[in-house]
């Protein structure tokens, strides 16, 4: 079993882009195989708000197939261009942080 985490960080008066953001990612991870669960957090901070993605897969190659699906890695060669050529609408800055976790059974004797 596969568990990501990967948290959205950007300032309050964007927020919405958020928004728009889990609501097009929760629909795509409907079709995603080997996906167990999805849950969507959100934090506010002073000047930030985070929303944090936690999904939960049969295994990390499973998450990898779907992270490397050929509609997501085209959408964000599009913005990398759009960012090199300054031909977005607004540079907005959006932290990202991105973690995987295996599980972990640990020493089957352990009385817990």
């Amino acid at each position: 079993m596969f568990v990501n985490t990967a948290v959205f960080e950007i300032e309050h008066a964007y927020e919405e882009r958020l928004v728009r953001k889990h609501e097009k990612d929760k629909l795509e991870l409907g079709k995603a195989k080997g996906l167990l669960n999805f849950e969507c957090w959100r934090r506010e901070n002073k000047d930030t708000v985070e929303f944090v993605y936690v999904s939960k897969w049969e295994s990390q190659d499973a998450f990898k197939a779907w992270i490397s699906r050929e509609e997501h890695v085209n959408e964000h060669k599009e913005i990398n261009k759009r960012k090199k050529e300054n031909t977005l609408k607004e540079q907005v800055k959006m932290k990202k942080t991105i973690r995987g976790y295996e599980l972990y059974e640990g020493d089957s004797s352990s009385p817990i």
